[in-house]
C-alpha cells in the first residue's frame, strides 16, 4: 500500500462525522484532533492582538532568523470549512512557510461561520493586511494565502483590496480553494467518497456558512461568499493555485485559475493528480514534503520577479 493509500484509510477511519453534529459541536470536535507542532527554533512566533474596531482580531506573526530580503509578508488563512481550524492547527506549516520562503508570515484566527456570517471573515483578512501595513511589515508587498476555505477568504480579500485602490497584495497562493456553493462539478461527482473530505461534509459546510433558511446555491452569485461570483477578475496579483486530483475541489480551484488567466493575471497551477484535499500541510506526509518544496519556489521565484520589476 502506497504512503498516499496509508494516509487516506487513516483520515476516512479517524476523522469524526461533523455532518451529523451541530455546528458548535462539529468545531469542537474538529479542532480537538489538533496537535500542537514542535517550536521551530529557525523562527520567532509572537502573538498579537489587533484592534478591528468592533472585535479584537488574534494574529501570529511568524518571523524566520535568515530573512530574505525581497520577500513579501504572507497574510495566511487557514482552512476549515469556515467552520473549524486556527492558528494552532496551522502553527506548523506557517513556521516552515516563513523558514522557507525567508518571508514574515502572519497567520489569522479570523471569526468563523458560528461566530458572524459573511463576509466577517474575508474582512478580517482585510483587517490583517491593513495591520501588516502599519506595523511596517509589509514594505515588500503582501502575499495572500489560503487553503481550502482559507483559499476562499484569501481570493476574496485580494479583490476587496483592489477594488479599494492602492493595494498592498502582490500576490495570492490558494490551495486547493473551496469556492462553489453549487458544488456543481464534475470532481463533485466523481470524489464524492472516500477521499477523506465528502461531498456531504462540503455540502454541511457551506449550509452553516450562508445561514440557516438560505440555500447555499442561492450565494453562488453573492460577492461576500464566494469570489466566482465577481465578473471582473482583472488587476488582480499574480497567483499560484493547487489544485488535487482526489479532491471533489479541484475542478472548481482549476475553474478558478482559468478564470484569472483569461483576465490576463499571470498564474502558475500545480496539480497533483494522485492526492487529495488537505494533502499540503499533513506533517511528515512525504508528497506533502515535496509538494510543499514546489510552492516555496514558486514563492521565491514570484518575490525574485517582483524585485526586479520594481527596479
Amino acid at each position: 500500500m502506497s504512503e498516499t493509500a496509508r494516509m487516506l484509510a487513516l483520515l476516512n477511519e479517524t476523522f469524526p462525522d461533523l455532518t451529523r453534529m451541530a455546528p458548535e459541536d462539529a468545531r469542537r470536535a474538529a479542532d480537538a484532533r489538533i496537535r500542537p507542532a514542535a517550536a521551530d527554533k529557525a523562527v520567532n512566533a509572537e502573538d498579537v492582538t489587533v484592534d478591528a474596531g468592533t472585535h479584537r482580531l488574534e494574529v501570529r506573526v511568524y518571523r524566520p532568523h535568515v530573512t530574505a530580503p525581497d520577500a513579501p509578508v504572507t497574510v495566511y488563512a487557514h482552512g476549515g470549512g469556515f467552520l473549524h481550524g486556527s492558528i494552532i492547527g496551522h502553527d506548523g506549516f506557517c513556521r516552515r512557510w516563513a523558514q522557507s520562503t525567508g518571508g514574515t508570515v502572519v497567520s489569522v484566527e479570523y471569526r468563523v461561520s458560528t461566530q458572524a456570517p459573511p463576509p466577517a471573515a474575508r474582512d478580517d483578512l482585510v483587517t490583517a493586511v491593513r495591520w501588516a501595513q502599519q506595523a511596517a511589515l509589509a514594505d515588500n508587498g503582501v502575499i495572500l494565502a489560503g487553503d481550502s476555505s482559507g483559499g476562499n477568504l484569501a481570493a476574496g480579500a485580494a479583490i476587496v483590496l483592489r477594488d479599494l485602490g492602492e493595494t498592498p497584495v502582490v500576490g495570492q497562493a490558494l490551495l486547493y480553494p473551496f469556492l462553489d456553493p453549487t458544488m456543481s462539478t464534475e470532481s463533485h461527482r466523481t470524489r464524492a467518497t472516500g477521499y477523506f473530505v465528502t461531498d456531504a461534509l462540503l455540502s454541511y459546510y457551506w449550509q452553516v456558512y450562508v445561514g440557516a433558511g438560505r440555500e447555499p446555491a442561492d450565494a453562488a452569485a453573492d460577492a461576500d461568499v464566494t469570489p466566482l461570483a465577481i465578473a471582473d477578475l482583472t488587476g488582480l496579483p499574480p497567483a499560484v493555485v493547487v489544485t488535487a486530483g482526489l479532491d471533489p475541489l479541484c475542478d472548481e480551484g482549476i475553474q478558478y485559475a482559468s478564470r484569472l488567466r483569461a483576465a490576463g493575471v499571470p498564474v502558475v497551477e500545480r496539480h497533483y493528480p494522485g492526492q487529495f484535499h488537505g494533502f499540503l500541510t499533513i506533517p511528515d506526509y512525504g508528497p506533502a514534503s515535496s509538494a510543499s518544496e514546489v510552492l516555496w519556489a514558486d514563492l521565491r521565484h514570484l518575490s525574485h520577479t517582483l524585485t526586479k520589476e520594481s527596479r
